[in-house]
């Protein structure tokens, strides 16, 4: 059943993440885009680097917005992390291994896709258990 109430509070708390979520996308799809034809190294590393900037500030939000849930969802975003984490850094260190002996690394928006979905696959456990 859906909570009404819930979901306002949830939007409450995401309202402050959309610039710097807007932000983040549009920079990054401008430095993808602008990067690679500029003139010299200085100016490709820096336009580059520019989603960094709302980067943090949407990270620093997520703290913030985390910091406002209850104890129950907090534990169950910490619980969801850390699986993710886990999973994550014994995916990396295997990879690592494996280039030593020839196998391809993969793309790391690849890797950063696969923690995402371990997070939601930690979060959803987390709530079947809660």
């Amino acid at each position: 059943m859906i909570d009404s109430k819930r979901i306002k509070q949830r939007a409450k708390l995401t309202r402050p993440l959309l610039i710097p979520l807007i932000l983040y996308i549009g920079l990054l799809i401008f430095a993808t885009s602008q990067a690679p034809v500029m003139p010299t190294p200085v100016l490709r590393y820096a336009v580059a680097l520019l989603p960094v900037v709302p980067g943090l500030f949407l990270g620093f939000g997520m703290v913030r917005a985390v910091a406002k849930l209850d104890e129950l969802e907090r534990r169950i975003l910490l619980e969801a992390a850390a699986f993710s984490f886990g999973v994550t850094l014994i995916l990396l260190v295997s990879l690592g291994l494996l280039s030593e002996v020839g196998v391809p690394v993969p793309n790391p928006m690849l890797l950063a896709a696969i923690m995402a979905i371990l997070l939601i696959v930690g979060k959803l456990w987390g709530n079947w258990r809660a």
